[in-house]
C-alpha cells in the first residue's frame, strides 16, 4: 500500500481483533497447507489450546491481503509463535512480527505486523508491568500485597524511526482494554477495571507527548471493548476526551454511525446489537493527515459486502468476530 512520492508517504494501519490467532505447529512437516483437513491441522500443534480453525485462518489472510496494510495492530493474538506462524505461512513472510508476552490469563497479547519493505527501524516497548493503580473496591492494599492491578493484557507500544533519525516518525500505543466479563462478580461489565486501564493509557499518551516534540505524530489504537467515541461515551473513557488531544479517525473524516461498527452482538433471541468496540485515534500533528478512514466489512464470494450474522452460529463462521479499521496517512 506504500505510496511514496518526493515528499510523502501513504502509510495504511490496520486495527484488528483476530479473535484467538493460535497457531502452534511444533509437529508441522511442511505440508501443503492449502490441502491439508481440519483434523490434520490441529494435529500439527500439541499444546492444549486448539489452533484457530485452518478455514478461519484462511479466511483471516484473504482479508489481510484485500487491505493490504503496511502496518497491522492485532488483538488476540497467540503469543509470538502465532503471529511469526501466520506471517510465515500464510502471508508469504512479509511482515516483521513484533510481540511481547502480556498478563492475559487466556494467553491473548496484542502485537504487530510491520511490512518489511517499509526500511524503518522498529522498537517495541511493553507496558505490561505498569501498576494502574487500582484495587477492586472488596480489596485491601494488605490483602493485594501491596500492590496495584495491571493492564489485563498489555499496551504495546511501537515507534519507528528512518534510518539515521534519532526522533520517531510514528508512534503507537496498542491496547487491548478490560472485557466486559465478569466471572467472580466482583465488576458489573469490568467498568472499574477499564476505567482505570484507560486512564492508565491516557497517562502514557500524555507521557510520550511531553517526551516528543509536538510534530511526531502518535496514535492509540485498539480494542477497547466499549464506546469510546464522542458519541454515547460511555462513562470509563469520558476522561480520553477531557484529559487528551486525541481525535478518532472516523471522526475526523466525518464517517456515518452506521458505518463505524465493528461487532454485531447477537442474543439468544436472535437480536443483533450493532457496535463499535475497535478504535484509531490520533494526535494533532495527524489531524490534517488522515487520508481515509473505514472500516472494512467482510466480503462474500462475489466480492460483495456480506450480510450481517443473524446467529452466533452465522458469526462463528466469520474470520473473526470484530470488523478491521483501516486508516490511510500521510506522513512526510
Amino acid at each position: 500500500m506504500s505510496d511514496i512520492s518526493n515528499s510523502e508517504q501513504r502509510l495504511r494501519l490496520v486495527q484488528f481483533n483476530v479473535e484467538n490467532l493460535f497457531l502452534f505447529l511444533d509437529l508441522y512437516q511442511g505440508q501443503d497447507l492449502s490441502k491439508v483437513t481440519q483434523s490434520e491441522w490441529q494435529k500439527f500443534s500439541s499444546s492444549t489450546t486448539p489452533n484457530k480453525p485452518l478455514a478461519k485462518v484462511w479466511q483471516l489472510a484473504r482479508v489481510i491481503e484485500d487491505m493490504a496494510p503496511d502496518i497491522l495492530m492485532l488483538n488476540e493474538v497467540g503469543g509470538v509463535e502465532s503471529l511469526e506462524n501466520f506471517n510465515q505461512h500464510f502471508l508469504s513472510s512479509r511482515y516483521a512480527a513484533y510481540l511481547k508476552e502480556g498478563n492475559s490469563h487466556r494467553g491473548i497479547d496484542v502485537g504487530y505486523l510491520v511490512r518489511r519493505d517499509l526500511e524503518d527501524k522498529v522498537i517495541l516497548l511493553s507496558h505490561r508491568d505498569r501498576p494502574l493503580h487500582f484495587l477492586y473496591p472488596h480489596e485491601t492494599q494488605t490483602a493485594a500485597g501491596g500492590k496495584s492491578h495491571y493492564f489485563s493484557r498489555d499496551v504495546a507500544e511501537l515507534r519507528l524511526f528512518r534510518p539515521g533519525e534519532n526522533s520517531p516518525r510514528l508512534v503507537i500505543l496498542l491496547s487491548h482494554l478490560k472485557s466486559k466479563l465478569d466471572p467472580d462478580g466482583i465488576d458489573p461489565e469490568g467498568k472499574l477495571r477499564r476505567r482505570a486501564e484507560t486512564r492508565t493509557l491516557i497517562e502514557l499518551y500524555n507521557e510520550v507527548r511531553r517526551e516528543l516534540p509536538a510534530t511526531v505524530p502518535v496514535v492509540v489504537s485498539g480494542d477497547f471493548n466499549g464506546i469510546a467515541s464522542k458519541n454515547n461515551t460511555e462513562p470509563e473513557f469520558v476522561q480520553l476526551h477531557e484529559q487528551t488531544d486525541l481525535a478518532e479517525a472516523l471522526d475526523i473524516l466525518g464517517v456515518p454511525h452506521e458505518e463505524r461498527f465493528t461487532q454485531v452482538q447477537i442474543n439468544p433471541l436472535g437480536q443483533q446489537t450493532f457496535l463499535q468496540l475497535d478504535y484509531i485515534f490520533v494526535s494533532p500533528a495527524l489531524a490534517g493527515r488522515v487520508a481515509s478512514a473505514s472500516v472494512h466489512y467482510f466480503k462474500n464470494e462475489l466480492g460483495h459486502r456480506a450480510q450481517w450474522p443473524r446467529s452466533l452460529e452465522e458469526r462463528g463462521q466469520l474470520p473473526s468476530d470484530h470488523y478491521p479499521v483501516v486508516v490511510d496517512l500521510k506522513l512526510s
